[in-house]
C-alpha cells in the first residue's frame, strides 16, 4: 500500500475497477474521468481484453498531507488469460467490484468473483491492506432486485464490505463507489503513516 510522510509533497494510489462482463466498468471510468476533467482515456489491449486508464489529482484536501495522485484502471471485456487481471491487481490500493443487478447473471458473477480472489491470491494481494467496495450496477433495469437480495445471493457481509446500489444512467451514482474507495484508501494510509511521522519528528 502507498505510504506518505506528512508534508512530503505527493503520493500515488492505484484503484482498479473489476467485475463481471457487461456490468458497466468502462462507463464508470469514463464518468469518473469526466468528473475530474480528464477527457482523454488511455487504453491498451492485453490478452484479448482492454485495460482503460485515467489519472488525476484528488481534489479534496488532506490535512498535513501531500497531493494525492489517483491512477484508476478498468478491465473491459473478459481476458483470454488470467495474467491480464493479475496485472491489473498488482500493487492495487483499492478495488471496486462491479456487479450486474440482473438476477440471471448471479452465477456468472460468483465465478468472476472467485476468479478475482484466485488471481489476488496468486499475486499476494493483502486484503487487510486493500480497500474493497462493491457496486451493484444497472439497478434501473431490475427494479425488483434489492441490494439485500444481492447481498444474500453473493454472501456479502454488509458490516465488513461497503456497497453501492447504482443506476447506470445516473452520472452521480456511477462515481460513488470509486470515490468511496479513494477516500477509504486515503484514510487508511493516513492512519498507518501517522505513527511513522511521529517517530521521524521525534528523531529530529
Amino acid at each position: 500500500m502507498a505510504k506518505w510522510v506528512p508534508k512530503s509533497g505527493e503520493v500515488s494510489i492505484k484503484i482498479a475497477i473489476v467485475g463481471q462482463p457487461n456490468s458497466g466498468k468502462k462507463n464508470i471510468i469514463e464518468y469518473v474521468a469526466e468528473q475530474y476533467d480528464q477527457s482523454a482515456l488511455k487504453s491498451a489491449s492485453v490478452s484479448g481484453a482492454e485495460i482503460v486508464r485515467t489519472e488525476f489529482i484528488w481534489p479534496e484536501p488532506v490535512a498535513d498531507g501531500p497531493f494525492v495522485r489517483v491512477g484508476l484502471l478498468a478491465l473491459s471485456e473478459q481476458p483470454l488469460h488470467q495474467a491480464a487481471e493479475q496485472l491489473l491487481l498488482a500493487d492495487c490500493d483499492g478495488l471496486v467490484f462491479v456487479v450486474n443487478c440482473d438476477p440471471s447473471k448471479i452465477s456468472e458473477c460468483k465465478l468472476t468473483l472467485a476468479s478475482l480472489m484466485n488471481n489476488a491470491s496468486r499475486i499476494g494481494l493483502d486484503w487487510g491492506e486493500t480497500m474493497l467496495i462493491l457496486q451493484y450496477n444497472n439497478a434501473e433495469q431490475y427494479p425488483n432486485t434489492t441490494p439485500e437480495d444481492l447481498d444474500s445471493w453473493l454472501g456479502v457481509n454488509v458490516e465488513r464490505v461497503e456497497r453501492y446500489h447504482t443506476k447506470s444512467n445516473n452520472r452521480d451514482h456511477q462515481v460513488l463507489a470509486v470515490n468511496a474507495a479513494i477516500r477509504g484508501v486515503i484514510a487508511k494510509i493516513t492512519q498507518q503513516s501517522a505513527p511513522e511521522a511521529e517517530v521521524a519528528a521525534a528523531a529530529n
